[in-house]
């Protein structure tokens, strides 16, 4: 598995996997918000968000330097979701998030 994968890249992929279950319960509690009228704002707040917040993450924790800490943001951007969605799934989690669409 060394042959395909580098210590940085799963490093990498590791911070990521934890930040994205930061990022996911973050952006679940700010759909509440009543600026976030449509499913775009929350993509729009989610991509910025999990920008800013994974870069000082990975360098505040982890010590990383800004390259890798947009890598971290970017696979936490794409984790976060599937996160959320494999969670919801499962049978012992009792969480109901916030409905992304506010005009219902």
């Amino acid at each position: 598995m060394n042959y395909f994968l580098s210590e940085l890249l799963t490093k990498v992929l590791l911070i990521s996997v934890t930040f994205s279950v930061f990022e996911m319960a973050f952006v679940q509690k700010m759909k509440m918000l009543p600026i976030f009228k449509k499913d775009k704002h929350i993509r729009i707040f989610h991509f910025i968000s999990s920008f800013i917040f994974g870069t000082v993450f990975s360098y505040w924790f982890f010590n990383l330097d800004i390259i890798n800490g947009l890598w971290v943001s970017f696979f936490g951007y794409i984790g976060a979701p599937a996160i959320y969605e494999a969670l919801k799934n499962q049978d012992f989690i009792n969480y109901t998030p916030q409905s992304s669409n506010c005009d219902e």
